[in-house]
């Protein structure tokens, strides 16, 4: 208990965030560190037996997704078609050959 009491209290652990999502969902903050102990024993558990660690971190995914997505808004407000799946495989479907002195469009290429 007393070692998910401190894990509780590190900043930008996995623990603490989910304390603090445990303890507003079940409404008790002992409830919720009981469950963060339980938690961290059974990765300890996992550990002893020879199982790699793996911290989850703060935040899961990539922490540049939601800037990704709100840039990939931008464009297509702006007019731009693109295509994607998720935040690695972003292209257009219009290519554009722009002259380096001048900055002026000189081909414009539309893509299916």
């Amino acid at each position: 208990m007393q070692a998910a009491q401190n894990a509780t209290k590190k900043r930008g652990s996995f623990y603490r965030s989910k304390y603090n999502k445990l303890k507003f969902r079940l409404g008790s903050a002992n409830k919720a560190k009981v469950a963060i102990a339980n938690r961290m024993a059974r990765a300890i558990y996992k550990v002893l037996g020879g199982q790699n660690y793996k911290d989850l971190g703060y935040m899961r995914g990539n922490p540049n997704e939601e800037k990704i997505k709100t840039l990939v808004t931008q464009l297509k407000n702006l007019g731009v078609n693109i295509k994607h799946q998720n935040h690695e495989l972003i292209y257009s479907t219009r290519k554009v050959k722009v002259d380096q002195k001048t900055g002026e469009i000189i081909e414009e290429v539309i893509t299916a």
